[in-house]
């Protein structure tokens, strides 16, 4: 059963299964009901996935190798290099966004803090390091990698990078899941709900805070929480998971309800929904083209699952054609790193956390997410390199050896 957790397309089903779930709370009165085109939608999308996650399986081209080593210099570079850009970042724009946040000091918003590409580059590249770390710590146990894998972290935080700091939690935690050779005992289930429960808390404080608003029912009656939750005993600090759960399904149904004529202009759903948004600005740019926008059940509810802007470009024929997309794009990322690599299984990880995100919004195009993709296919490649070159060397001496024998 935990193989099921190793294989992006049963991820997909999952993660989806779970926005239902939510979904179904009923917490707020502004969501619209789903209607049955979704519904099949998303049925057959997850059949699609459930056949291909089957083929994966039974190909065995996913699997879990633990690391012999820590890599001499190559982790303590990493580290580094992510250390010096953030110190970089921190004396160019001389503030620290969290303690700037904390103390209510005057200074660049944290949303747009950051060198712009070099930002995109650093923070895409310490997300892969954090998850590459925490395969080393799984693998080796050591102390030493562990503190790696907590300063790798760090930035997220002083940054106030709450997506960062998600995905990096969330690529971990399926590091750890493909660790395992057998499901979770009931003891480590426990403490990983208490975590999640913990983990969810406090994103739901942060929430808060970020807000501008220190009261926790602010954000329920804005965006008006029915009576039986606000009377409830649930911690109001929660509604932020039911909102940021359940609100991308909302907004997908919203635009579908919304959505009455569309000119079906497949170019620009490729530029807009398909590429990596570090390309598709300058693109635009050049050929002036804008992007589509979806409609929202409130304007600051800005997600609506990876499908609802290609709605509104080809009605349904968009939500398809991103689908297919994402099922061949997960296919290219398990042939190109294969098991052998030792960057395997943080590229599936992340790949994992990529399609479990996909659930609130196109992942696919947000150039520091989808840039994390990139990284470990550019070592494995060198690493391929070396690897068919020590095969070489080994065929060579072999043969010198048996000549000599002979």
């Amino acid at each position: 059963m935990i193989k099921i957790f190793s294989n992006p397309f049963y991820i997909y089903i999952i993660s989806f299964l779970i926005v239902f779930l939510l979904y179904a709370l009923g917490w707020s009165n502004i969501y619209p009901k789903l209607e049955i085109s979704l519904i099949v939608f998303f049925l057959i999308s997850f059949l699609i996935a459930l056949i291909f996650g089957l083929l994966v399986d039974k190909s065995r081209a996913i699997g879990y190798q633990k690391l012999s080593g820590i890599g001499g210099n190559k982790l303590v570079n990493f580290l580094a290099f992510i250390w010096i850009g953030h110190s970089i970042q921190f004396i160019y724009f001389e503030e620290i966004p969290l303690i700037s946040l904390i103390t209510g000091a005057n200074g660049v918003d944290y949303k747009q803090f950051g060198i712009k590409v070099f930002h995109v580059i650093l923070v895409s590249f310490n997300s892969f390091v954090i998850v590459y770390l925490f395969h080393h710590y799984i693998s080796t146990n050591k102390k030493r990698v562990f503190y790696y894998y907590l300063l790798s972290i760090l930035p997220a935080l002083l940054i106030v990078n709450r997506g960062m700091f998600i995905i990096a939690i969330l690529s971990s935690f399926f590091v750890f899941l493909m660790s395992r050779k057998r499901f979770l005992t009931i003891k480590q289930l426990s403490f990983t709900l208490i975590m999640v429960l913990v983990l969810l808390y406090f994103f739901g404080m942060l929430g808060n805070i970020r807000s501008g608003h220190g009261d926790p029912t602010y954000i329920p009656m804005e965006s008006k929480a029915t009576k039986s939750f606000m009377k409830s005993s649930i911690p109001k600090e929660y509604y932020w998971t039911y909102l940021y759960g359940a609100s991308p399904l909302a907004n997908f149904q919203y635009n579908i309800n919304n959505t009455k004529k569309v000119n079906y202009n497949l170019f620009d759903m490729a530029l807009f929904e398909m590429t990596p948004k570090v390309l598709s600005k300058r693109i635009a740019f050049v050929l002036e083209r804008e992007p589509l926008d979806a409609h929202k059940v409130r304007d600051w509810l800005t997600v609506g699952t990876i499908y609802s802007r290609s709605y509104s470009y080809a009605k349904w024929l968009g939500p398809i054609f991103l689908f297919i997309y994402t099922i061949f794009i997960t296919l290219i990322i398990i042939v190109l790193i294969p098991k052998r690599s030792s960057y395997h299984v943080s590229v599936i990880a992340i790949l994992s956390t990529i399609i479990f995100m996909n659930t609130f919004s196109n992942m696919l195009v947000f150039s520091g997410i989808v840039l994390q993709l990139v990284y470990p296919v550019f070592f494995s490649f060198f690493e391929n390199k070396k690897i068919v070159l020590k095969r070489i060397n080994d065929v060579a001496r072999k043969k010198t050896k048996f000549e000599n024998e002979s």
